[in-house]
């Protein structure tokens, strides 16, 4: 019997001892933080992400807010200024309709956020079309009074200057995507000053509002190098990926980039348990002055 006690007794103090390290490791607000997938994303998709913070309770899904084809939302849970580290899960039905369209609903939701659950800031996470429909999204609304102020963005392999072969996600079930977006391993390159030599059409469209992107915002951007010579992460080049600095970099406060390299650098294996990005995420979100990576 005192052993069982003794072991028990064992396994309460570690627990505690652990949940003391989190509660000084990191902070707790009721600021939410919104995690948005990529194209052909799922439900599933940016659970990875969030997984290792909620199993340690440094955060938790509270909220999940479904968008219909036709924009109308459904959201399940809710939100207070009692939770601590909320998170807010959104998931587009049509997973299809495009970064524009993706900005566009990201509108819609949170102008919601703000006027029913009284949201005043929120922390942003993307990934691949999701970071480029948040830029786009925080550049249209900037900080303006109807929406929540934009405090922490963690953007993960966004496709802001191009997409590998964008051609071929032309499938017939798929909406026609612009071919001028086709970008190729090594045939872009940054400039000295961190502009891309070859401009494509969605990157001017950042470029043109770019002056509008929240000046108190925080952002770390995270992407994916192979290393095997094509200098990307199989489907968006770093020139792409980088190509986010020269956008943001001298309007917000601290701008931060994470390079991820090797076999777990592909585009969809740096959302999917990556320890290198979750450990990224969990600190720049919610870290007391921790280290990025």
């Amino acid at each position: 019997m005192s052993l069982i006690c003794g072991l028990g007794l064992g396994v309460w103090y570690a627990h505690y001892a652990q949940q003391q390290t989190i509660k000084h490791d990191y902070s707790f607000s009721s600021t939410p933080t919104i995690f948005v997938h990529g194209w052909t994303g799922t439900g599933k998709s940016e659970e990875p992400l969030f997984a290792s913070a909620q199993n340690l309770k440094i955060a938790k899904r509270h909220m999940i807010i479904y968008v219909r084809s036709n924009g109308k939302l459904r959201i399940k849970g809710h939100l207070n200024n009692k939770m601590k580290n909320p998170i807010v899960q959104v998931i587009f039905k049509n997973n299809r309709a495009g970064e524009v369209k993706d900005a566009h609903w990201l509108m819609k939701i949170m102008r919601v956020l703000k006027t029913t659950y009284h949201v005043k800031r929120y922390n942003a996470v993307g990934h691949s079309m999701g970071s480029y429909a948040w830029v786009y999204y925080n550049m249209l609304v900037g900080n303006n009074a109807k929406y929540p102020r934009l405090e922490r963005a963690v953007l993960i392999g966004g496709p802001y200057d191009g997409i590998i072969n964008n051609h071929k996600l032309n499938q017939p079930q798929n909406p026609p995507l612009s071919k001028l977006w086709d970008d190729r391993p090594n045939e872009n390159h940054l400039l000295k000053n961190g502009r891309p030599k070859i401009i494509h059409p969605e990157y001017q469209k950042l470029l043109d509002i770019r002056s509008r992107f929240p000046k108190q915002a925080r952002v770390l951007n995270i992407y994916g190098d192979l290393l095997d010579g094509s200098n990307s992460d199989g489907v968006i080049t770093i020139p792409s990926a980088r190509s986010l600095a020269y956008l943001i970099k001298n309007e917000v406060t601290s701008y931060h980039e994470l390079r991820v390299t090797g076999a777990n650098a592909q585009h969809s294996k740096l959302h999917e348990y990556n320890l290198t990005v979750n450990k990224a995420l969990t600190n720049f979100l919610w870290g007391r002055n921790k280290a990025i990576s």
